[in-house]
């Protein structure tokens, strides 16, 4: 994937917002030249700093700084909480296809793993009715499809979970990137152990900052926080200070970066009947990345690594999740590279048909 990401003339594989510079991060997050000279190289807290974690549990109604945990991306949320979550054995259920870390890991721990095929028509609060499991994990807006939880279905989503009594792990890394709400919606609450992953890294064009965060009740925080002492132990005081001013002033440039994703995926809803060898397109409601589903017999490795030879337009093919038979595609380009690249797409046809 690194090769062709980093070769590629449109990158329409990505599944974050095109990388800022550092000196437009410093300029966003609203830290003069003066004050990034003086910030002090010492560690940071192992919980993370306070200013920050008073900033996440604004995200997260009825949450306390006690209640977050900074981690060194979403990663190691991740897998500091599937590692307190999990037993040998237990059933943990998940919509596929998914990003790899929500199944990887609890099997790594032995887990039983309950696969929820995704629908064509989307994810819905009914697709969990049966399913009986000790940990449900649910990654919203979802990677790869792109898919919500329609607003009128997630009461519904959330009493069904309640009554099941368990364990559910949100993982919500696309939440500032929700189509139609800008503040997103989080199915976290902590009295209910709904607990949460997320950080902003990719809808804020910033993945090299590493920041990610764990949220939960005061008890687990800690020990995930005695668990992170044998993995990274703390983040950068740099980053936390840049994590800080992104947060707080994230309204100053969040609308730019919402209208070029949504520009772009405008134009794809536009275009995509014209794609070669693609059959059907699922219409993103979330995050940064949809599904495209090829034409029958067309194998998605063979496909992607033609379209990048010939073009040198890069997108992911469904194989990497399991799933053949589809195309990921992300909106994060640069708007007028993104419609370069589907221009090249589709004249690619004598190549593709």
């Amino acid at each position: 994937m690194e090769t062709y990401r980093n070769r590629s003339t449109a990158n329409l594989g990505e599944s974050g917002y095109h990388a800022f510079s550092l000196g437009e991060v410093l300029s966003m997050a609203g830290i003069s030249q003066e004050e990034w000279m003086q910030i002090p190289m010492y560690d940071s807290p192992n919980q993370g700093s306070w200013e920050l974690r008073k900033e996440i549990a604004k995200l997260y109604p009825g949450t306390a700084p006690e209640n977050v945990l900074v981690t060194t991306g979403t990663s190691e949320a991740l897998y500091l909480a599937f590692h307190l979550l999990i037993q040998k054995g237990d059933a943990v259920a998940y919509y596929h296809p998914a990003f790899q870390a929500l199944y990887e890991i609890p099997k790594m721990l032995g887990a039983r793993l309950l696969p929820i095929s995704t629908s064509p028509e989307g994810i819905q609060s009914e697709d969990w009715e049966t399913i009986q499991a000790d940990l449900y994990v649910i990654n919203h807006p979802h990677n790869p499809t792109g898919f919500e939880f329609a607003k009128a279905d997630r009461p519904k989503l959330v009493q069904q979970l309640k009554t099941k009594n368990k364990p559910v792990l949100f993982d919500e890394h696309y939440r500032f990137l929700d189509r139609y709400d800008p503040d997103g919606w989080t199915g976290v609450s902590i009295n209910d152990r709904f607990f949460g992953t997320g950080s902003f890294t990719k809808c804020f064009g910033v993945t090299g900052l590493r920041i990610g965060w764990l949220v939960a009740d005061e008890s687990f925080v800690k020990r995930a926080r005695s668990f992170k002492d044998y993995l990274t132990h703390t983040v950068s005081p740099i980053a936390e200070r840049i994590a800080l001013g992104l947060l707080e002033r994230r309204d100053a440039f969040l609308p730019k970066i919402r209208s070029e994703v949504f520009g772009n995926v405008t134009y794809l809803e536009k275009h995509w009947r014209e794609l070669p060898g693609i059959d059907s397109y699922s219409d993103l409601q979330g995050g940064l990345v949809t599904w495209l589903r090829l034409k029958p017999g067309i194998l998605s490795e063979e496909y992607a690594d033609l379209l990048w030879k010939r073009t040198g337009v890069f997108v992911l093919p469904g194989k990497n999740f399991e799933r053949e038979g589809f195309i990921r595609l992300g909106f994060g380009e640069r708007q007028s590279l993104f419609q370069k690249g589907v221009d090249q797409w589709i004249q690619s046809s004598i190549y593709l048909s």
